[in-house]
């Protein structure tokens, strides 16, 4: 059978030691199942218990746990994974000579937080219009008539950083040789991804902290039948 998630009942919080993290699920499928772990769409674990320990991820991580049929263990099933939410915006846009014959290059400005204004102060990347003054647009290259009557344009792409979810703002701004700035261009981009999980406690890896309130207290405390009674508190998570 391939990688399947319907039996997957629940997962618990991941535990971190050292350099590693400690998953662990239940599932009702019959003991001796074999599972597999993916790790941003790549096989990290495979094996027939209900936990694995692998090594800490770095950045914005999606781990999808399954069940696979006996002896297809090391089989990729990667392929055949829901798309991860995408956390980066990517730009893509023509231009060329016919914009002028001394364009040298595009300027990306964005928000600053997920429905903010453009901040033209900032300049996220500056992207020459020919690098090593080679020519990406012209009769044969490029997008015939894309540039305009008779005319061909080159095509640029540009992908941003991991960004929270919500909807940002881009504009592009050609540029000629004396620094001159074209028409700018304005698009948006919707971010769909999750939040991140909580941010660590600054010098330590903790992050979730609690205080027992009626703690030593003598007769009935401020929980149930005389214990105390937990609060917890976790940092906001980054964006």
């Amino acid at each position: 059978m391939p990688f399947s998630q319907a039996t997957i009942q629940s997962v618990a919080p991941p535990r971190i030691r050292g350099s590693q993290v400690y998953l662990s699920w239940t599932s009702s499928s019959p003991s001796g199942t074999s599972f597999q772990v993916y790790v941003n769409q790549g096989l990290a674990w495979a094996g027939r218990r209900l936990s694995c320990w692998i090594p800490i991820p770095s950045g914005p991580v999606r781990i999808d746990i399954g069940a696979v049929a006996a002896g297809e263990e090391g089989l990729s099933f990667a392929s055949s994974l829901p798309a991860a939410p995408g956390r980066r915006a990517r730009l893509t846009w023509q231009s060329g000579s016919y914009k002028g014959a001394d364009l040298a290059g595009f300027q990306i400005y964005g928000s600053d937080a997920p429905g903010g204004p453009v901040d033209t102060s900032k300049v996220l990347a500056d992207i020459t219009a020919y690098p090593a003054g080679i020519a990406t647009d012209g009769f044969g290259v490029g997008g015939f008539g894309s540039g305009g009557f008779g005319q061909a344009a080159g095509s640029y792409t540009w992908t941003s950083d991991a960004l929270a979810a919500g909807t940002w703002t881009f504009v592009v701004a050609p540029y000629d040789s004396a620094g001159n700035v074209g028409v700018s261009t304005a698009t948006t981009v919707t971010i769909a991804a999750p939040p991140r999980a909580p941010a660590a406690t600054p010098g330590t890896t903790s992050r979730l902290q609690y205080t027992l309130e009626g703690y030593g207290q003598t007769g009935f405390g401020s929980g149930s039948f005389g214990l105390p009674a937990a609060t917890l508190q976790w940092n906001p998570s980054p964006p």
